[in-house]
């Protein structure tokens, strides 16, 4: 914006109560500082005051004004801008940035506060908020998440974004946010490929227990040990206590099958294995492996 050509405003007519000073506290040293030098003639820069149609609003040059109003002077020089108070406000937020008396931490914080909180600053972002303070990025997105916490301030949902000369209101309720993917259709589990001593495919309670034994009884019929000498094998091992605690368990387990299978119509008789006996070594009614000949 185009500097307002500047001038002389009695200070008794510009309003320095509209919230227009973001700074913590004035400084008193440089107020003492630059009316001296003004009483041996230097020249500041004009204020900035916004005047909206009634009341002229002091927007930038607190420091200035009291200076000169120590150095016993009734007016001062005003540069001019058309606006309401809080055009002033906003204006205010980013004085000092780079001219004048440094702005200390504190300061920069409460102008950062005081944007968030402004009509004007509540549909920018971060970035945009931090260039009109002069502030990192950073700084507004902590402040911005404190006030929010407090409800100080509501939840930002939308933001003001100007892209080639366009401006309008975005939507930012998903922006950064991962979609997650759409769920997985089930997948039919495999048929587990046949294997030697399982029985057909069924939906009957403990099915799969039960293929697991036909499968453990078949391995030790094959391997051609006598059951005595399997199970003096077995308690000689150095976890014996825990092969006792299994057998226990098992052996009620095994005498009922045992006693099924010796009735005639018992599981044998319905067993898949109940085919040709003498095709399997080990079982009722084949024939007892032959000692090998010396």
């Amino acid at each position: 914006m185009k500097p307002a050509p500047a001038i002389e405003l009695p200070i008794a007519q510009i309003r320095l109560d509209g919230g227009t000073q973001p700074r913590a506290a004035l400084d008193f040293d440089a107020v003492y500082a630059y009316s001296e030098a003004m009483e041996i003639g230097a020249k500041f820069p004009p204020v900035v005051v916004f005047h909206d149609g009634e009341n002229y609003w002091l927007a930038d040059g607190f420091h200035r004004l009291k200076a000169t109003f120590a150095a016993e002077r009734d007016t001062i020089r005003c540069e001019v801008r058309q606006g309401t108070l809080e055009d002033a406000q906003w204006y205010s937020f980013s004085a000092n940035q780079t001219n004048g008396l440094w702005r200390t931490n504190e300061d920069k914080q409460r102008a950062v506060k005081a944007a968030l909180l402004h009509p004007k600053g509540a549909g920018l972002s971060d970035a945009q908020i931090a260039r009109h303070v002069g502030v990192h990025h950073d700084t507004v997105r902590q402040w911005r998440a404190k006030l929010e916490s407090s409800c100080a301030i509501r939840k930002m949902t939308v933001r003001t974004v100007t892209r080639r000369g366009k401006t309008y209101q975005q939507d930012i309720t998903h922006v950064g946010r991962r979609q997650s993917p759409p769920p997985a259709a089930p997948q039919a589990p495999e048929p587990s490929p046949a294997r030697a001593g399982q029985v057909p495919n069924g939906n009957a309670p403990g099915q799969g227990k039960l293929e697991a034994l036909l499968r453990a009884v078949q391995t030790i019929v094959d391997c051609g040990i006598a059951a005595r000498n399997l199970a003096r094998q077995m308690a000689s091992r150095a976890d014996r206590e825990h092969i006792l605690r299994l057998m226990e368990k098992t052996s009620e387990f095994l005498e009922l099958c045992a006693t099924e299978a010796r009735r005639p119509a018992g599981l044998c008789a319905r067993s898949p294995y109940a085919g040709d006996a003498g095709d399997r070594p080990g079982v009722a009614g084949a024939e007892p492996p032959q000692p090998a000949r010396q």
